[in-house]
């Protein structure tokens, strides 16, 4: 069974079936998403867990969609909020006569169907949808943990392979949660979107810049040499003051900006004079790292890859999967980290979780990673408690 990352606003019920206990693509969902996952075989125990103020979303095999499962669901409808993911084929449900069970969950708000055989792509994209669905946060709740400090950070080292076969940890990547007064402790992907329709994004990059560069310099004054990793949302890109304005606020923090990367996700890299990779120069310019954050081996990004103003690229989890599993995907990768080493770029995998894949990125000859095999994200004091300039990422010390 997995284990729970972290207490968090929504929770993940599953079927406790072997099929899908031992589901890769589960696993990676909810390790990616910050979901708890709670496991469930009898009747009992599911009415048991559709109860409390916690948000659910439940996963449905085929097998489980039975007449006492439905009325659970039925019965919970109008008072919790909670979604379902049929992991199953709709036509064959109806045609075994569960047509009327079907009906039933059809009649639900929020209901995803993966299909039987889906993979991590699809079950993500429906898991995303169903907690969008239940989240609804309004601007003065945002503005008031703006001015409350409800947002905190959390940190996930970065391994960095050196002249030999040992890794060091370098830098962390600085993640954001909010610590709601009625939710918990949020994951950005249940507030991030709803704080860039409020046009507030920039308040909240700016503070996460300045709290991750403050806590740079608290532990340099520790003795541990780590840098950071900010991810910067692309709307910010059309901010003329954004280079000052970022410069600024790391000085006033007291650190440097060749101390932190920032970290953008893949936009349309076919045109360099672009707007958006204009201000990507400036920032590099003034002494920022720029990382091309997300990259899953888009064709479109390489015709002009020697133009581009990055220092890294993190290859994103997806696009490891595939490479595991195609010898094309695998050349192709391979490819795109050589071209990347000798534009003097470095590599970072994203997603690390197993020794499979750890072993697998010495095919590619990656140059960093990062990912639960090493650590989870973690508060400061962990990242100053295993801080080590020799971090093995397969043994358990390693791992926060």
């Amino acid at each position: 069974m997995v284990r729970n990352l972290a207490t968090f606003a929504t929770a993940m019920l599953l079927i406790a079936s072997e099929t899908i206990r031992s589901n890769g693509a589960l696993n990676n969902v909810v390790r990616e998403m910050s979901f708890t996952l709670s496991f469930f075989a009898s009747p009992t125990t599911f009415g048991e867990l559709m109860t409390g103020a916690s948000r659910r979303i439940v996963l449905l095999t085929e097998s489980d969609v039975n007449k006492e499962a439905v009325r659970i669901l039925m019965a919970a409808n109008d008072r919790m909020d909670f979604a379902v993911i049929v992991a199953a084929d709709r036509a064959k449900l109806r045609s075994c006569l569960q047509a009327e069970l079907v009906d039933k969950l059809a009649n639900l708000n929020n209901i995803e169907w993966v299909g039987r055989d889906f993979d991590f792509d699809r079950l993500s994209t429906s898991a995303r949808r169903c907690r969008r669905r239940m989240l609804r946060v309004s601007r003065q709740e945002v503005e008031s943990a703006l001015e409350n400090n409800q947002f905190v950070l959390r940190y996930q080292p970065k391994v960095e392979r050196n002249s030999g076969s040992e890794w060091l940890t370098r830098e962390v990547e600085a993640l954001v949660r909010w610590h709601h007064p009625e939710h918990g402790l949020m994951g950005p992907l249940e507030f991030l979107p709803e704080i860039e329709a409020f046009g507030l994004m920039d308040k909240l990059s700016e503070y996460v810049l300045g709290e991750a560069t403050r806590q740079l310099v608290t532990w340099r004054k520790q003795g541990i040499q780590l840098n950071s990793c900010i991810n910067l949302a692309s709307s910010q890109l059309c901010d003329p003051m954004l280079v000052e304005k970022y410069a600024e606020i790391v000085r006033a923090a007291g650190g440097e900006c060749a101390n932190v990367t920032l970290e953008v996700i893949e936009q349309d890299l076919s045109d360099p004079d672009a707007p958006h990779v204009r201000m990507l120069k400036a920032l590099r310019a003034k002494g920022f790292r720029i990382c091309l954050d997300d990259f899953r081996v888009a064709s479109a990004s390489l015709s002009t890859f020697e133009q581009m103003p990055f220092d890294e690229i993190k290859i994103h989890a997806s696009a490891l999967r595939r490479a595991q599993k195609d010898r094309v995907s695998l050349a192709v990768l391979a490819a795109v980290t050589g071209l990347a080493h000798n534009l003097g770029m470095s590599v970072c995998a994203e997603g690390v979780e197993d020794q499979e894949t750890y072993e697998f990125l010495k095919t590619i000859e990656c140059d960093k990673m990062q990912g639960f095999l090493i650590s989870e994200a973690v508060i400061p004091s962990i990242i100053r408690r295993v801080y080590s300039a020799k971090d093995e990422p397969a043994t358990d010390e390693a791992v926060a």
